[in-house]
């Protein structure tokens, strides 16, 4: 059936018309996040190219496809799965970068960012306060697994760039950003958790 055929009877709730859908679309979905991602700096992990086809297809099912009734002749539904697609990658790209950033800032112009907390050396003991928040990022290190954890180390106290850790660990290069992203978000959490980071 013609895209139009096809909206509508996703529409009306015929459950066959989404498996034709899904059959006709995804590759061309996963295949334009995949490069939107590479694109705009992200390794193209699969995990991530999953999330956010995932995310793409989910927001099509709600509201009885809600969002598929905007679209208007020439009902170019290939044409409108890839412009959503991309814009979803470039989302999922934005809020990555921002949870990093927020990290890596300097908190209230006094404390250490997150990771220059991990970076910097043992507190002196002249900012109480300080040293008691540097304390607790090297502690929330723990929360990571042994993989990110040595890549968040490597990248982070020893300086190193992206090839070096792939050569150093045998991490695939294309891994190295997506992995220091989890550790962080982890970190922050546990931080989080515990009250650390809301002072």
């Amino acid at each position: 059936m013609g895209d139009k055929e096809l909206i509508e009877e996703l529409r009306r709730g015929n459950k066959s018309a989404w498996a034709e859908l899904v059959e006709l679309y995804l590759k061309l979905v996963y295949h334009v996040v995949r490069k939107t991602l590479a694109t705009y700096g992200r390794a193209r992990a699969e995990e991530d190219v999953e999330d956010v086809a995932h995310d793409l297809f989910q927001s099509l099912v709600k509201d009885n496809y809600r969002a598929l009734g905007s679209i208007r002749e020439p009902y170019d539904l290939k044409a409108w799965l890839a412009i959503s697609a991309r814009r979803r990658a470039i989302d999922f790209v934005r809020k990555k970068r921002v949870a990093v950033t927020s990290l890596d800032e300097t908190r209230e112009g006094n404390e250490p960012g997150l990771m220059a907390a991990v970076a910097a050396p043992d507190g002196s003991g002249d900012d109480p306060l300080r040293d008691e928040y540097r304390a607790a990022v090297q502690e929330s290190l723990s929360a990571l697994n042994a993989r990110e954890r040595l890549v968040v180390q490597l990248f982070y106290l020893k300086g190193k760039k992206y090839r070096e850790i792939a050569h150093m660990t045998g991490v695939n290069a294309n891994s190295i950003s997506p992995t220091l992203t989890r550790a962080v978000e982890k970190m922050q959490k546990y931080l989080t958790d515990r009250n650390l980071l809301s002072r």
